[in-house]
């Protein structure tokens, strides 16, 4: 099974695609399939409730990513 990941960025800021690397080797690294779509659009992102940039929508609950951004904290949120 599939975990879908968001990740929620500023438009004005370049796509946060260091984010999506990481994330990307850290899935590979522990045999986790996981799919990202990156959201920059205002509308696209009030829908989760926050303004804090970047943010991770894993299983449709919204994390701020500054405080799980290490390879440890995020794992433990993708198993």
């Amino acid at each position: 099974m599939s975990t879908e990941i968001k990740i929620l960025h500023a438009s004005c800021c370049s796509k946060t695609t260091k984010i999506k690397n990481q994330l990307e080797k850290i899935a590979k690294e522990n045999q986790l399939e996981i799919s990202i779509k990156e959201l920059s659009d205002l509308k696209d992102i009030m829908v989760f409730g926050t303004m804090t940039f970047p943010s991770l929508v894993i299983n449709d609950k919204v994390y701020d990513y500054k405080l799980y951004e290490s390879d440890a904290k995020l794992i433990s949120l993708l198993k």
